[in-house]
């Protein structure tokens, strides 16, 4: 079942159950739409009708700006790496991604925060889902080898 739209439940438990001193590495697995789409948006990010554009173009050009200008006051988040699946090696061929990005926050009460300040739910979020087809989301912790 494709999403795009943070489960406010699994944010709750994802708080809950990480260590709230250890930083957290948000992978990010996206399928853009074809055509970006804002009927889903909750809220247009501007007054002014947006040029159509693909899922991928809006993505690039609308939410990324838009998401480094919410998250800048919090100074809370970088993107560590983004890029273009070339290829599918593991997995249901059915299972088709565009792209992966990873950002990681100081806590994932930091992403909590970020995710529902009013700035990055009106001005990049609208982006975010116009662009998405998909998206899966995991909160991740470095491995550490001497814990086994």
């Amino acid at each position: 079942m494709a999403t795009t739209e943070i489960n406010p439940q699994d944010l709750r438990v994802a708080v809950d159950t990480f260590p709230a001193d250890q930083p957290v590495l948000m992978v990010n697995l996206l399928r853009f739409n074809t055509q970006a789409d804002y009927s889903a948006a909750k809220a247009a990010a501007t007054d002014t009708p947006l040029p159509a554009a693909s899922g991928q173009e809006v993505y690039l050009t609308r939410y990324l700006p838009a998401f480094s200008e919410a998250m800048a006051p919090l100074g809370i988040s970088e993107v560590v790496f983004a890029g273009m699946v070339a290829a599918r090696l593991v997995g249901p061929s059915e299972a088709r991604w565009d792209a992966v990005a990873v950002a990681t926050y100081p806590s994932i009460k930091a992403f909590r925060d970020l995710v529902e300040d009013p700035g990055y739910l009106s001005q990049a979020a609208p982006h975010r889902l116009a662009a998405l087809a998909d998206w899966q989301l995991f909160a991740t912790a470095a491995l550490n080898p001497s814990a086994g």
